[in-house]
């Protein structure tokens, strides 16, 4: 993967080749410049910055763009045209002279820096172009060297810490900046007007700032990549956004239009450019101007989860945490320890002890080859469970730092639904697969007994007689190979610990059964179409003596089911109206 993204914003500008300081025929003196004993004065260093800038612009590289017109923009915010595409090839890589160009300015702030560590825009412009040439760790020497009173060096800190990857470091950082700020600026800082999206908007502008805090902090732990990880990450990147919009506001950028709303609100929402080229075209009536495109970081799912997942994360399902969003997304996020952010293949179920939830999953990397070949590597690979109701105070985190291709994580929480969120992470791969959504831990109400989910497990010589035994042999995967065997747990809860009858169906259907798919199985309960599946089972229990909840275990053959996708459902019938269901979708294949 190419350090470029492919997600592109076009900017008019006009070519504006030299510091509006120099004379008329003058040329830009690019040579190496030894870095003066004596720090220079600001004037000087802006004047060099300016002519980095106009020097950069004038050697980018042409890049023949699919520059859409005006009315295909995924957006048009004021002078710059957004659109978002990630089959667009990779942009050339930045010509040598310029990052020798950026080199020199970097040295005349260097010994700008020494001599005055405690002036802002020396500080911020030091790191901005560290940070642009890859070189984070001394970014992150340079802002810790910085003295400027107040908020100002906390948040450089926080900037370079969270180029660098070092999120919680990051995290802290800013936590300190927002801090040591006033109240009508930490109000600013924390506005989130701009990343989301109409829905969420109506509500937000109805609060004031201190009632918003609330919400704001609920927003970014749900808009985390790695709800495992530590330190907000989505945080410190729109943290960093603004900062980076103060460095550019200093400073002219590459566009050098001016830095107008426009582009603050372009970055904010999709973040700053990593890379730049021109057209290789002019603007048809426009003289001698060109377009400036810049390239952020792909890919870049939303940033944002969708206001029903914010408001309800325990009822979301998986397209609520997809990693493509349907155009016109709000914001953007390309999380640098996730450009490939896949779908876990995993199998998790919900069980109750008292008043709490235990949560089990069994997860398997070995389809991917990222994934699997990080296993052999020590210390490449995390694992973890997370359980919330969507407030990280509330927040459940398991981790198995050396995880194999396959394994199981449980985890307890507080009786109720929830959002699960199961991460298996390969940054230095760029990798992460998840699986996120929400799980139902509610009664049925009406019933005394009630039922946990189904859990799938591998048949082997013994039947499980608690859920200790069977997670061992927990299948990683709803797949199962045509003409297979497979063992179905459950436990009934509330039930009679003196012994009770307990009658028990298990009915498996295609997902097409009475012609209304998956919609169906919500208006009709599977047991009105049994007599004409292929795989039913009926069975009279006695409920466990001496226990108030009855843990069971069956093997099922699936020698009759086609190759398809099916709905297996287990209905169980205690008398006088007790009567529960559960459901697990199962895919029937031909081979793994």
């Amino acid at each position: 993967m190419s350090p470029y993204g492919r997600s592109l914003a076009l900017a008019i500008t006009a070519v504006a080749l030299a510091p509006p300081n120099m004379l008329p025929g003058q040329v830009l003196d690019v040579r190496p410049i030894t870095p003066p004993a004596v720090a220079p004065p600001l004037s000087t260093l802006r004047t060099a910055q300016e002519g980095f800038e106009s020097f950069r612009r004038e050697h980018l590289p042409i890049w023949n763009s699919r520059r859409p017109t005006p009315d295909s923009c995924d957006e048009r915010i004021g002078r710059f045209c957004y659109w978002y595409d990630e089959n667009e090839p990779d942009p050339p890589r930045e010509p040598e002279t310029i990052r020798a160009a950026r080199q020199r300015l970097i040295s005349q702030l260097d010994s700008a820096a020494r001599a005055f560590p405690n002036d802002r825009w020396i500080s911020g412009q030091r790191v901005r172009y560290l940070t642009e040439s890859d070189r984070f760790d001394d970014a992150v020497a340079a802002a810790r060297e910085c003295t400027v009173r107040e908020w100002w060096c906390s948040a450089v800190q926080g900037f370079a810490l969270h180029v660098a990857g070092r999120y919680a470091a990051a995290d802290t950082a800013y936590t300190v900046a927002v801090a040591l700020m006033d109240s009508r600026q930490r109000c600013d800082w924390r506005d989130l007007k701009l990343v989301i999206d109409d829905a969420l908007m109506r509500r937000y502008r109805d609060m004031n700032c201190a009632n918003r805090l609330g919400l704001e902090d609920r927003v970014w732990w749900l808009s985390r990549p790695m709800l495992s990880s530590a330190g907000n990450d989505a945080r410190t990147e729109y943290y960093s956004r603004l900062m980076m919009a103060q460095f550019i506001e200093d400073a002219p950028s590459v566009y050098q239009m001016g830095f107008g709303t426009d582009e603050r609100e372009l970055l904010l929402r999709y973040g700053w450019p990593r890379a730049w080229t021109r057209d290789g075209g002019f603007i048809v009536g426009g003289g001698a101007q060109y377009p400036v495109v810049g390239h952020e970081p792909t890919p870049a799912p939303p940033m944002i989860p969708a206001p029903g997942v914010l408001d309800n994360p325990a009822s979301s399902d998986s397209a609520g945490w997809r990693s493509k969003g349907i155009p016109p997304v709000r914001a953007r996020y390309s999380p640098e320890y996730a450009k490939h952010l896949i779908p876990l293949e995993h199998q998790a179920a919900l069980f109750r002890r008292g008043d709490s939830a235990l949560v089990v999953v069994a997860w398997s990397i070995a389809r991917d080859s990222a994934l699997s070949a990080a296993v052999r590597k020590p210390n490449e690979l995390t694992a973890a469970l997370v359980l919330t109701k969507g407030d990280p105070r509330d927040a459940t985190v398991v981790r198995d730092d050396h995880p194999g291709e396959r394994g199981t994580l449980t985890a307890r929480a507080l009786w109720g639904s929830m959002l699960m969120s199961t991460e298996i992470a390969a940054p230095s791969r760029r990798t992460l697969a998840r699986a996120r959504y929400g799980v139902r831990g509610s009664d049925v109400p009406g019933s005394r007994v009630q039922i946990s989910d189904l859990l799938l497990f591998d048949a082997y010589d013994g039947m499980p007689g608690r859920l200790e035994d069977v997670i061992p042999h927990m299948r990683s995967s709803q797949r199962i190979v045509a003409g297979a065997r497979v063992g179905i747990y459950w436990e009934a809860y509330n039930t009679n610990p003196t012994g009770e009858g307990l009658n028990v169906s298990i009915t498996v259907a295609p997902e097409n059964s009475g012609g209304g798919g998956w919609l169906r199985r919500r208006l009709v309960a599977l047991r009105l179409v049994r007599e004409a599946q292929p795989v039913t089972i009926g069975m009279r229990d006695v409920s466990a003596r001496g226990l108030a909840y009855s843990p069971r275990s069956v093997v099922v053959d699936l020698a009759t089911l086609n190759a398809g996708r099916y709905l297996m459902q287990l209905e169980l019938d205690a008398g006088g109206g007790n009567v529960v269901r559960a459901e697990r979708a199962i895919t029937v294949v031909n081979r793994e």
